[in-house]
């Protein structure tokens, strides 16, 4: 789920645990910190609506529900999060070329040929 203010993605879940949840007209908010439970408590009807335009569109049964930081982690590192999610990669890759955008590169992970990560110096 996305911290309907500052759109990271939550495991509801784990924020449940540390508190970081909220019900309110039948509907959980699962909050990354304190601050964000906090600010949304202070303005829950702005909050709300920010986080009603921004709900993911209904996907095809089985497709996965691709949000916000998904969406900005394939454009930054593609090959990383084909090793994590690559059905996510899969349909991004597929969206970008149904809208006719070039698919994204290997971003951060690209390495300069002949440059070893993670190299020890001795």
């Amino acid at each position: 789920m996305l911290d309907p203010v500052c759109d990271m993605t939550v495991n509801v879940a784990e924020a449940a645990a540390k508190g970081l949840t909220l019900e309110l007209e039948g509907r959980t908010y699962a909050f990354c910190t304190r601050r964000c439970l906090k600010d949304f408590s202070a303005d829950t009807a702005k909050w709300i609506a920010k986080a009603d335009s921004t709900r993911p569109a209904a996907t095809p049964e089985g497709a996965p529900i691709i949000d916000e930081g998904l969406r900005r982690w394939y454009a930054s590192c593609r090959c990383c999060m084909h090793d994590a999610y690559p059905e996510v990669v899969a349909a991004l890759d597929a969206e970008r070329t149904r809208s006719q955008q070039a698919v994204s590169g290997p971003g951060i992970c690209e390495v300069a040929e002949g440059t070893v990560l993670n190299s020890s110096r001795g």
